[in-house]
């Protein structure tokens, strides 16, 4: 199968991530397993004649967040190769554009604009919520539809609110009610909230005290940068406040350090934590394998169930995955949520393409992308909701536990509860309640 992934990069990879690109640089597009490289490179002649139809990837591999990339990126190249293999578009191969921004908001709209440059129909990203205000204005200025896998706070969909911007990725607010829903299920009287920088972050923690009222103890809130790993002496407050669960924002480095500090200190013996990447292996593996995982103490949202055997399907789909950060990265690697939301935002933007094969225009492919339906193995039909343009996942809220059965390393989940589409999701008048009493302006998306 040929495989169809471009190597147009303007910086090289953390050291992190050095280990990853091939060994052949120059490689080109049409190469049978090419690796994403590192070096900036030109598309073959058949790519500049337009035999295949270019997606761009919004990525990072040069900032300091860069070590999970390859998860991401390897559910994106998971989604190209089955469609693909389905025939791509008309017999035209589906390819991926690479620009890396290093997670900052200043390089998105220049390495966007390099995407359009490049003949790309469409581009996921940006990967952060950081830049996904700037994606958002640069997506309506441009009028060119970008579908992004971040984690996606409120604000970004009412005060950047745009026809052309799409968010797969998890979202803040319904990560808040499905928290403060087993919350109060579980009977707990009082929280402590650590999170980064981020506006989801922030996101996760208010709408998550906004659901349970103000009856709720609020002990108090630390936000760090999304590179810190020193957590003591927050640890140590938490510990004297004696909260019922910590309202964990942290994810990959955050949450190792959290978890790993938390232990030192007996903060899993007096309290529970509820986030999301509950069971993702980017959150879990090390943890895992040092014996450092407290069990049955973290609750969250997964998007990816990957340990369940009796979805049909779901084995192969995980063994593929694994084998894709082998093949294009020299690396183990196990399932990660985020490797799934660049799936199915690769997945909605091919899938949209096949809708409107005959105009691959920015504005036909805002339009498809705006009314695009397809299912997964662990949901079905996803789809961007008009007045917002978020995407309706399936949730599984889950409590992190060992397997027993000695097939996964990493936790795997306890299922709770199974949210499906917008579910849990707010409503279009809670958003229009939320902006209004904030003094934002919502923009209805399914009026324009």
């Amino acid at each position: 199968m040929k495989k169809v992934i471009s190597l147009a990069l303007a910086a090289a990879l953390t050291a992190s991530l050095a280990g990853c690109a091939s060994s052949d640089a120059g490689s080109t597009a049409s190469s049978t397993a090419a690796a994403p490289s590192t070096a900036e490179s030109t598309a073959d002649s058949s790519t500049s004649s337009g035999d295949t139809i270019k997606i761009g990837v919004l990525t990072d591999r040069s900032s300091a967040a860069a070590a999970t990339v390859t998860w991401a990126e390897a559910g994106a190249i998971l989604a190209l190769e089955e469609e693909n293999e389905a025939g791509g578009l008309n017999g035209k191969q589906f390819e991926l554009v690479y620009r890396d921004t290093a997670s900052d908001s200043a390089n998105v709209a220049q390495k966007a604009t390099e995407l359009v440059n490049e003949g790309c129909i469409a581009i996921l990203g940006p990967k952060s919520d950081g830049e996904a205000p700037t994606g958002a204005t640069w997506a309506e200025e441009n009028k060119f539809p970008m579908v992004t896998p971040c984690t996606m706070n409120t604000r970004v969909t009412i005060e950047n609110a745009s026809k052309y911007m799409f968010s797969c990725g998890f979202v803040a607010w319904p990560i808040a009610k499905m928290n403060a829903k087993y919350a109060a299920d579980q009977g707990y009287n009082s929280a402590f909230f650590i999170g980064n920088d981020g506006g989801a972050s922030g996101d996760s923690r208010d709408f998550f005290y906004y659901e349970l009222g103000d009856d709720f103890q609020n002990l108090g809130s630390n936000q760090v940068s999304s590179n810190s790993t020193e957590f003591s002496t927050i640890i140590s407050s938490v510990v004297g406040k004696d909260p019922d669960v910590i309202i964990g924002a942290v994810a990959g480095p955050n949450f190792v350090s959290l978890v790993n500090q938390g232990q030192q200190f007996g903060l899993w013996d007096i309290c529970d934590y509820l986030g999301w990447y509950t069971c993702d292996s980017t959150n879990t593996q090390s943890l895992a394998e040092a014996g450092n995982y407290p069990y049955g103490k973290v609750h969250g949202v997964d998007l990816w169930p990957f340990w369940m055997d009796d979805i049909d399907g779901n084995a192969e789909f995980v063994q593929r995955y694994s084998e894709i950060g082998k093949e294009y990265f020299d690396k183990d690697i196990l399932p990660s949520d985020m490797g799934y939301t660049w799936y199915v935002g690769i997945k909605a933007i091919c899938e949209a393409a096949k809708t409107t094969a005959d105009d691959l225009s920015p504005e036909a492919m805002t339009n498809a992308l705006s009314t695009v339906h397809f299912s997964t193995l662990y949901g079905d039909d996803l789809y961007f909701r008009d007045f917002d343009h978020t995407m309706a996942h399936a949730y599984y809220y889950v409590t992190a536990v060992e397997d027993t059965t000695g097939k996964w390393s990493i936790p795997v989940g306890d299922v709770y509860a199974v949210y499906e589409g917008d579910e849990m999701l707010p409503t279009k008048e809670e958003m229009e309640e939320y902006a209004s009493a904030n003094n934002y302006t919502f923009t209805d998306l399914s009026t324009k």
